[in-house]
């Protein structure tokens, strides 16, 4: 009886936690709402999205929804239809573009618009995740991508950021000038669980992403901070350590990226992503208020520098600053989502407009042949 007695508090005791737990849930959703985490990591810590899911963004008002591998993307055959040109894009949040309809994205859009000036089958695959730098796509490509055979490589840098998550060194370092790979364990099997349980409660819970905020906020706020002073650092003529290493670890990072995506018969682009306060020159203006010679700070110092490495590397390059800054000189309008920092509708068309010609005009994307014959 007494058995019987514990038995029956217990589960009244567990649908009583459920029930607050759940009423809990509710009213966060109703009241704050918290975006719904997408992602998990592979053994050896490499952020991936979840395989197949969908879910719908409160804040930008529609679903995201993923393929089978875990790409914000349609399914894609593993084999590429004969004669088709297979593009392959990477990059962080501005690629993973969450905030506009997949659609309206560039990669959705960069595979129509090629496709219609190429006059041949082109296949664009979207390989974004929030928080990749060029270690990450390094890692990615070589574990996960070079399978896929892309005759395209385009790697979109995001410069206030690529440059300070290359300094994670993760997967890559620089010891003597040259590129030493990091030996990096699998994950002990309990521990990997432990961090998938986490990850699968956040894409379902946003009580339990709302407590992470909460926990973490601080350490959030001091990331913020820290970004804003790395981005500061990129204009300094000469660069001060440590992002002068920054920068000369991701040359590194980028040779070797484009030696393994040749040795597969394929060709690496970059495509630079301006910062938001560079598309004007009252924003431009703005941020440079606190600097101790304002007019002296060059505008595009940052892409100036991924220019030469990329010059050093032969390395073909779409700069996107000077297009939205002639958008924006012509009262074209915000790029932007107002306090998001990430392009709006009109910024990823604007984009893949300015993308699109340039790989047209520098015949990249005419050269399925050529590639794969490695001339």
């Amino acid at each position: 009886m007494r058995l019987k007695r514990l038995a029956t508090n217990s589960f009244l005791v567990l649908v009583a936690c459920a029930v607050t737990i759940g009423a809990m849930e509710g009213i966060v959703r109703w009241k704050f709402p918290q975006p719904t985490g997408l992602t998990h990591q592979d053994r050896y810590g490499l952020a991936l999205h979840w395989p197949g899911i969908v879910r719908y963004l409160p804040r930008y008002g529609h679903e995201v929804s993923f393929n089978s591998v875990g790409m914000r993307d349609r399914e894609h055959a593993k084999e590429k239809r004969p004669g088709d040109i297979r593009v392959l894009v990477m990059g962080d949040s501005f690629m993973e573009a969450y905030q506009v309809p997949f659609e309206q994205s560039l990669p959705s859009l960069l595979e129509k618009s090629l496709a219609a000036q190429a006059g041949r089958g082109v296949e664009v695959i979207n390989a974004g995740v929030s928080g990749w730098g060029t270690d990450d796509e390094l890692r990615y490509y070589t574990e996960y991508a070079r399978e896929m055979k892309p005759d395209l490589v385009i790697v979109s840098m995001t410069l206030h950021n690529d440059i300070s998550d290359n300094l994670r060194q993760v997967w890559h370092t620089e010891r003597d000038g040259v590129l030493v790979e990091e030996d990096v364990a699998p994950m002990p099997w309990l521990r990997y669980q432990e961090l998938r349980v986490k990850a699968y409660l956040s894409t379902r819970f946003q009580l339990y992403q709302l407590w992470r905020v909460v926990r973490h906020g601080g350490e959030m706020r001091v990331a913020a901070t820290q970004l804003r002073s790395h981005v500061e650092t990129l204009f300094d003529d000469p660069l001060q350590q440590p992002t002068a290493r920054g920068m000369r670890l991701t040359e590194l990072l980028l040779a070797r990226l484009d030696s393994a995506v040749r040795s597969d018969g394929g060709r690496l682009a970059l495509v630079l992503l301006p910062l938001q306060f560079q598309v004007s020159d009252p924003e431009f203006s703005r941020f440079t208020a606190t600097f101790a010679d304002s007019a002296a700070v060059q505008l595009d110092r940052p892409q100036a520098m991924v220019n030469e490495i990329a010059t050093r590397l032969r390395i073909p390059v779409i700069d996107l600053l000077p297009g939205f800054r002639r958008w924006s000189s012509d009262g074209g309008g915000s790029l932007y989502l107002e306090g998001d920092g990430h392009w709006n509708v009109a910024g990823h068309k604007l984009a893949t407009e300015v993308v699109a010609a340039r790989l047209v005009d520098d015949g990249l994307v005419q050269c399925l042949d050529d590639c794969r014959t490695g001339q």
